[in-house]
């Protein structure tokens, strides 16, 4: 507002979209591999077990100390994620 010359306030359009943004609403982002939103968060979770039980050697008390939850947590985000 300070650098304000005149009476009404605009955002420059470099603003609007910031670099790395497209712009526009979620369905318009449908190639990004981030919408819906649920399931990319399904994804990085899958993968993150998978990861932490390949380390483990599919120890998933051992999985599940290492991702910091409960294995019961764990139990429970396989069998929703359909991790057997």
């Amino acid at each position: 507002m300070a650098l304000c010359d005149g009476q009404q306030i605009t955002m420059p359009r470099s603003a609007a979209h910031p670099a790395g943004s497209r712009g526009g609403d979620a369905h318009d982002r449908g190639g990004n591999g981030k919408w819906p939103l649920q399931e990319y968060l399904d994804r990085v979770e899958k993968e993150a077990i998978l990861e932490a039980l390949e380390k483990t050697r599919y120890n998933r008390t051992a999985a599940a100390k290492l991702l910091g939850i409960t294995f019961r947590a764990m139990r429970y985000r396989m069998e929703r994620l359909g991790i057997n």
